[in-house]
């Protein structure tokens, strides 16, 4: 069998276009993630937490449209890092709870059925072996309403409160920060 002649000019740029295919073939592999911290799953429940927190309402958006499940993740990804281990064995009691109680996982479960749910998380009231060894219920329960708190009422570049909707639903102007060009503006007003 006789091979083509090749120049050194094709042969270099195919070997360079298969390299590329090759080095790019496991990044086409990984499934694209908004998460830091959460998996898919701890993500979904923790979103029906926090909208069950800060509900949307009649006066406006919560914590779902204000993106709290980001600021939360992003958080535990970097700053509340102690508070991972927390979260991964407190979110997996919950769904294994939700389970036994109610054959469904927690986001699955009607939005009443849900506030009862924590009303006996936060009572330390939840039944179960699903706890023991782990952070109390009422402890994690604080810990959630109190990172869903700063999310929502935060300032957006830490990862919520997405278009200071806290600050519209209080009526309350953009906060001026030392550094920015309209704080100085206004001084010289």
């Amino acid at each position: 069998m006789v091979l083509p002649k090749t120049n050194r000019r094709d042969f270099l740029k195919s070997s360079f276009i298969g390299l590329g295919g090759v080095m790019m073939l496991p990044s086409c592999l990984k499934n694209y993630t908004p998460w830091q911290f959460f998996t898919e799953d701890e993500a979904v429940c923790m979103g029906a937490i926090c909208e069950q927190i800060i509900p949307a309402d009649a006066h406006g958006p919560g914590a779902t449209y204000a993106g709290v499940i980001f600021y939360i993740d992003k958080q535990l990804d970097e700053i509340f890092t102690g508070d991972q281990q927390d979260y991964r064995e407190g979110l997996s009691a919950i769904q294994q709870t939700a389970l036994a109680l109610h054959g469904k996982k927690f986001e699955a479960l009607e939005f009443e059925v849900q506030t009862g749910f924590l009303a006996q998380m936060e009572a330390n009231a939840l039944p179960g072996a699903h706890w023991e060894g782990i952070v109390s219920p009422s402890a994690l329960f604080s810990k959630m309403i109190d990172h869903s708190m700063q999310g929502f009422y935060g300032s957006p570049r830490h990862g919520g409160n997405r278009h200071y909707i806290s600050y519209q639903l209080m009526k309350l102007d953009y906060p001026y920060i030392v550094g920015q060009n309209r704080y100085r503006e206004l001084q010289r007003n």
